[in-house]
């Protein structure tokens, strides 16, 4: 059971009932949980550093870990501000051309799709694939494109089967890292009453 008064340690199925919102709604006025949402900037921030890894004809950055440890503590709610603010602070440390508020949407999507497949759920393999194959293809590919027309020109299509290709060959990858990444913090996290008990008795992830 949870301490402190964070909130319940029930978990749920799915993310369509008002006890959960009630919690996501606690988890953004919670400072406990606020502090941990700005430390996650800060990791996101970091982990930017680190060289991206290449895979075919795209690459595999880090950020996605610190905003989906986020989704998973903080819940949707504040993982929307998490997702405003990083993405408007990582512009202002790291001006990359012109600012176009269509990626600060896209990232703040990805966090929420984070929360809805983690949040107060148990944390499963195929909820690890599941989340970034939404995050890859309705965030990175389908939005991403519509974003890219409009900033570079083209036709939509054209800018949407280029993406497609180059997220789906890196759902396996963020899968396998997200599951290295919780397998190791979920125990911590659950200790530090950030999270209910997610693990089975013999303290890893389940495929289903």
């Amino acid at each position: 059971m949870m301490t402190q008064g964070l909130y319940s340690a029930q978990t749920y199925l799915t993310p369509f009932s008002s006890r959960y919102w009630r919690d996501a709604g606690r988890s953004a006025s919670t400072l406990k949980l606020v502090v941990f949402a700005a430390l996650m900037i800060a990791m996101t921030r970091a982990l930017s550093l680190i060289p991206s890894i290449p895979i075919a004809h795209t690459h595999l950055s880090f950020g996605f870990l610190a905003r989906s440890l986020c989704a998973l503590v903080c819940g949707p709610i504040l993982g929307l501000i998490f997702g405003f603010s990083e993405d408007i602070l990582g512009f202002i440390l790291q001006p990359s051309g012109d600012f176009f508020p269509g990626y600060t949407i896209s990232t703040m999507a990805g966090v929420l799709v984070y929360a809805l497949c983690f949040y107060r759920a148990k944390i499963t393999v195929w909820r690890l694939v599941l989340a970034n194959l939404l995050v890859n293809v309705l965030v990175n590919a389908f939005m991403g494109s519509f974003w890219t027309m409009m900033t570079r020109q083209g036709g939509y299509w054209g800018w949407f089967t280029v993406s497609l290709w180059k997220n789906l060959i890196t759902i396996v990858p963020k899968a396998l890292l997200l599951y290295i990444f919780f397998q190791a913090l979920l125990p911590i996290l659950q200790q530090m009453h950030l999270i209910p008990n997610q693990l089975d008795s013999h303290r890893r992830i389940t495929w289903f």
